[in-house]
């Protein structure tokens, strides 16, 4: 069974009094989302990486690229990074991802005090590779390889993986303010995403159920209200700091903008109908 390994973007970049605090929202929304899939996991979370050991791991992955503040997560085999053990499980790894007669490159990164940079842990894992395998025809490809193979190296351990998995990026759920979104349409719909993207909770006015149920894939804790025609004081009644419609820069042109006493957010401002589609498949995929 493979461990998760799962990479985070921008929050890394913050003080370390917010990151950890951002890092533990992170690790709260992923926990919650296997309880919520009854699925069985341990979650570990040194600087930089979260690893997942996980009973299930490809109902981890559906969970990972649903979960804001992802940007990244590969199925790795863990093993020791010293060289002893790490040679042989390059060369096993390697034969499990490698078809005869194909190109590959070592990827390697290193974090920790080690006696081998990450250049030469490349080189020496390459060559055992490409000796273990030269009856196959495989050969080296720095530039364009058919098969990468990465190593990253993390103090005592090292993690092989071949690929990775895209998250949707963003900020950790409840990182940031709570807002009010009106949800009339898919465009709505859309709106109401890039606000959750950007960490905020965010509570949907809307009639449809069937978007409603959308956005729930995404905030399994989202809440939905019905819509009022006095939006300022909807959203004071369920305490948002803001307002997020679906306008863009036509609807902006054509209409008078609402004034209250909350900021008001146009997140699809700057898009068109093609980057809005495109959006929206990405959200109900």
């Amino acid at each position: 069974m493979p461990i998760l390994m799962v990479r985070y973007g921008e929050l890394g970049l913050k003080s370390r009094s917010v990151r950890s605090r951002f890092e533990q929202a992170l690790v709260s929304d992923i926990r919650r989302k296997h309880v919520l899939r009854e699925v069985p996991c341990v979650i570990e979370s040194p600087r930089g990486r979260i690893f997942i050991h996980s009973d299930d791991w490809r109902g981890s992955c559906e969970v990972l690229s649903k979960t804001f503040g992802i940007v990244s997560f590969s199925p790795a085999t863990k093993v020791s990074s010293t060289l002893e053990e790490l040679v042989p499980a390059a060369v096993g790894f390697a034969e499990t991802v490698l078809s005869k007669g194909a190109s590959f490159a070592i990827r390697a990164r290193r974090t920790g005090n080690h006696n081998y940079t990450s250049q030469v842990l490349a080189g020496q894992l390459g060559a055992a590779v490409l000796e273990s395998n030269r009856a196959r025809g495989v050969t080296v490809d720095l530039t364009e390889p058919d098969t990468e193979i990465h190593v990253e190296v993390r103090d005592r351990n090292a993690y092989l993986f071949g690929y990775a998995f895209a998250g949707p990026g963003g900020m950790p759920k409840g990182t940031q303010g709570r807002i009010l979104s009106l949800v009339e349409s898919d465009v709505g719909a859309a709106s109401s995403w890039l606000m959750m993207k950007r960490g905020c909770t965010t509570v949907v006015a809307t009639e449809n159920e069937e978007l409603a149920t959308t956005l729930r894939e995404w905030d399994a804790d989202l809440k939905v209200v019905a819509p009022d025609e006095d939006l300022f004081a909807l959203a004071h009644r369920h305490r948002c700091s803001g307002i997020a419609l679906q306008w863009r820069l036509g609807d902006l042109e054509r209409s008078k903008a609402p004034e209250g006493t909350l900021p008001v957010f146009y997140p699809l401002v700057g898009m068109n109908d093609h980057e809005v589609a495109a959006l929206m498949s990405r959200i109900t995929r």
